[in-house]
């Protein structure tokens, strides 16, 4: 089941139970980081029962209600149908063929263009950066060797309070004060132990080898404008029938038998050159931070 996460951002979800006029508890399970809420609700008299999602993030749920299990996904998409047409059989047609081009754009560009809650792990380098390697919006809540240590919710509860830097390339401490970054882990030197002075190098920062969960917001706030057009694009050609990828990619054509050889670009693509040169600067070379 998908629901569209448009204006006026009304995300519920009815659901028929199999009985009028009772009380259901069920149970939504946040497939972004894995949490469970439990909630309570009365059947009306036709069996129904409504349910609220939360309408912030493009994600998937799962919900537990008179022993079935319901996978609801919450999307925005790339073009708002409602803006499309004027009666609801032509809404109902674009939003099928814009879900249809969303889902190519995405086999294009692996993560699509949406706005999600994710749970990212890394380790720390040793430095006053923790690098996030991915689209970070804004920090939730940060883990360190499994404990909480802020919550973006309750900040006042924390003496050290954290932050995605300026460039969004990673969690820093929040400070009010000018500070010279470390542009990498400082070396430490072996040293003996003493009784006359403790020898310990205390740093700002994330310690190297720590483990750090990141409960962020990731993605695009809102969809880029070429994306748009770009999705416009790709409806316009599958109204019009114009995604032929057997016409485009033929390099070889023999009339004896029949004999046809596709060039190797049938398989990228999104079968218009328009929106894969949009999409071309989206793409990433390198999918994971790693070494060779």
């Amino acid at each position: 089941m998908e629901i569209l996460r448009v204006p006026p951002y009304n995300t519920n979800v009815t659901i028929t139970v199999s009985a009028p006029n009772t009380e259901y508890e069920y149970s939504i399970l946040d497939m972004a980081d894995s949490s469970v809420t439990i909630e309570e609700v009365t059947s009306n008299s036709s069996s129904k029962i409504t349910i609220a999602l939360p309408a912030d993030y493009d994600n998937t749920y799962t919900i537990a209600v008179d022993d079935e299990e319901y996978i609801v996904d919450v999307v925005r998409p790339y073009v708002d149908p409602n803006t499309k047409g004027d009666t609801a059989s032509d809404i109902e047609a674009y939003r099928k063929n814009e879900e249809l081009a969303r889902a190519i754009i995405d086999s294009v560009i692996e993560d699509g263009f949406y706005y999600k809650k994710k749970v990212y792990s890394t380790v720390g380098l040793g430095a006053d950066l923790l690098p996030v390697w991915d689209n970070i919006r804004k920090l939730l809540k940060l883990y360190e060797n499994n404990t909480l240590i802020f919550d973006s919710s309750d900040p006042d509860s924390y003496d050290i309070k954290y932050e995605v830097d300026k460039t969004r390339f990673g969690i820093q401490e929040m400070t009010s004060e000018t500070i010279n970054r470390n542009e990498a882990a400082p070396n430490l030197l072996p040293a003996a132990g003493s009784d006359m002075l403790d020898l310990n190098f205390v740093y700002r920062g994330f310690p190297r080898g720590f483990d750090y969960l990141v409960v962020g917001e990731f993605g695009y706030k809102k969809i880029p404008s070429d994306i748009v057009r770009a999705t416009e694009l790709l409806v316009e050609d599958i109204e019009c029938g114009k995604l032929d990828y057997y016409k485009r990619y033929i390099s070889d054509y023999n009339t004896d038998q029949f004999k046809i050889k596709f060039d190797a670009g049938v398989f990228d693509g999104t079968g218009n050159i328009l929106v894969d040169k949009i999409l071309s600067k989206y793409n990433k070379p390198i999918k994971t931070l790693g070494v060779l």
